[in-house]
């Protein structure tokens, strides 16, 4: 081995964590299905514009259409750490969940009472976490949002 090439593997950097490597990498993303439902808020009903998250673990509601529904609330002292799909926590979420509004989604009429955490949502109105699409009211023909049932 030459001193040149000596002195490049000095250069190079070793490489001792791997999961460093892994970290890096550019998260994947999926399609995730979108469509509407409704949500009960003070009497009125509303149709929204909805993500079913395969990758989330609770409900999301729009700032915007939070302040803009004049949705009932509850705060809490010390804001939940909510994640985006990329694992950075969101800065701007978490003191704010909402009192139980009723969502109804689907032609068989998924009904339930869920509260949501106040957060960024993208075009969403809400983003509907996986458990309740996928176990607790599984939704039929889900590549195809008019037809949900």
């Amino acid at each position: 081995m030459s001193k040149q090439d000596k002195r490049l593997l000095q250069l190079r950097p070793k490489r001792t964590d791997r999961r460093a490597d892994l970290r890096i990498r550019e998260t994947e993303r999926y399609n995730c299905p979108e469509g509407h439902a409704r949500i009960y808020i003070l009497g009125k009903r509303y149709q929204i514009p909805v993500l079913l998250d395969s990758g989330s673990n609770i409900f999301l509601i729009n700032e915007q259409l939070f302040e803009d529904l004049h949705i009932p609330y509850h705060s809490r002292t010390d804001a939940v750490q909510i994640q985006g799909f990329t694992g950075e926590t969101i800065s701007s979420g978490g003191t704010n969940f909402t009192k139980p509004l009723c969502l109804k989604i689907g032609s068989n009429k998924h009904l339930s009472l869920v509260s949501c955490e106040k957060a960024p949502a993208g075009k969403y109105g809400m983003i509907i976490l996986f458990r309740w699409w996928h176990q607790e009211h599984p939704i039929t023909d889900i590549a195809n949002p008019e037809n949900w049932s």
